[in-house]
């Protein structure tokens, strides 16, 4: 979903989202011909604004670093690692065990939301990376077992 339109939709869905986990995976993100770059948000990230607009939902931040095209076939396995941060840690170690359900994917907790914006932001890059080299990087975390 577009960044533009994420408290909105938030706000419409709030009554149901009450005592659910919401993974926000949200990236805000700007382009121009220079290429992707982080927009600021007022609560600091994207699943900071979630909390906002979703109180009484579990909100968990993660798999904002797949790209939409390895997620269309999950017939090859990927080599990837998911980010996961949140306050709940009970919704994070739920979401780190979908991840894992994915071969090839790890769940990583990455710490607290208000890490979030660092991990959103980071896709700017990666989206440079994958327009340079043609590929579909994402992010693995080294020497954790």
């Amino acid at each position: 979903m577009p960044y533009e339109g994420h408290s909105a939709l938030l706000r419409d869905v709030a009554p149901a989202l009450a005592g659910k986990i919401l993974i926000d995976c949200v990236n805000p993100l700007g382009f121009d011909k220079q290429g992707a770059f982080p927009l600021a948000v007022p609560e600091g990230s994207a699943a900071q604004q979630a909390v906002a607009c979703v109180p009484e939902a579990r909100v968990v931040a993660a798999f904002h670093h797949v790209s939409a095209v390895l997620l269309e076939d999950l017939s090859q396995e990927l080599d990837i690692d998911i980010l996961v941060l949140s306050e709940d840690r009970e919704a994070a170690d739920e979401v780190i065990a979908l991840a894992g359900l994915v071969p090839g994917m790890r769940g990583v907790f990455a710490g607290r939301l208000r890490n979030a914006n660092q991990v959103e932001s980071l896709t700017a890059n990666l989206i440079s990376i994958n327009r340079r080299y043609k590929v579909h990087a994402g992010i693995r975390v080294t020497d954790l077992p």
